[in-house]
């Protein structure tokens, strides 16, 4: 029972209404819409790892890490290969480490099951400026020499991702900034994929609409947190 209510009361009223709302409306499109088994769970678990990442659970990782196994997978399938590599070869791996650094090496630390807010380094800006069109460039023309569908779109995608993904391991404010990127290019991605496809994407579609408002909700919350403790430290 007191688990039960710890869980219930991770959410507030009206961003359980907001969870519950968009998990059934992403279940409805696909029951409608005759989505894939892999898709369809993977939706239902990057909601969960968003919603639970912006109320700073560690154990959000756990639900990431089996959403990008699922999500890189269909992306495979559907012939983009630059969501596929980001989300198997290097998403995959960081949400990895971020669970051993939680969970095994810093368990002593801290016994609360939430982190604590960081902000950013300006080594790390200037690296993320150098990043993202090298990145854009870079890749994109690599991923055009394997047929893939929106090469250079893909990369600029897998440029904003692997930037939040390495802050959101980080634990850093600014990853929600660039998670807004991320779903901003994957909107446009999956909208040319479901117009030209038929149903196929229409589930990420509708995700990265759903990402785009808890991105942005979550950016707000964080930043209000990290203004509340700055106060409390004068």
């Amino acid at each position: 029972m007191y688990m039960f209510k710890k869980f219930i009361n991770i959410f507030k009223y009206y961003e359980w209404i907001f969870v519950i709302t968009s998990l059934i409306t992403l279940i409805t499109l696909g029951i409608v819409y005759k989505s894939g088994a892999l898709e369809l769970i993977s939706v239902i678990l990057g909601l969960l790892s968003a919603t639970l990442n912006g109320k700073r659970k560690k154990y959000a990782f756990f639900f990431y890490t089996v959403y990008v196994i699922l999500y890189g997978t269909v992306s495979f399938i559907e012939k983009q290969y630059g969501e596929g590599v980001l989300n198997l070869c290097i998403n995959l791996p960081i949400y990895l480490f971020t669970l051993y650094k939680f969970y095994i090496r810093d368990r002593k630390k801290e016994n609360t099951g939430e982190f604590n807010i960081t902000s950013i380094k300006k080594i790390e800006i200037i690296l993320i400026i150098i990043f993202v069109p090298l990145v854009c460039g870079l890749y994109g023309y690599i991923l055009s020499l394997f047929n893939s569908k929106l090469p250079y779109l893909n990369a600029l995608a897998t440029a904003f991702a692997v930037v939040a993904c390495y802050l959101a391991s980080k634990t850093s404010l600014y990853q929600w900034i660039f998670w807004n990127l991320y779903s901003v290019v994957l909107t446009v991605i999956w909208t040319i994929n479901f117009t030209s496809n038929g149903s196929n994407g229409l589930l990420y579609l509708a995700l990265n609409i759903i990402y785009f408002i808890i991105n942005i909700y979550c950016l707000i919350i964080w930043i209000n947190i990290k203004k509340e403790k700055n106060n409390n430290l004068i």
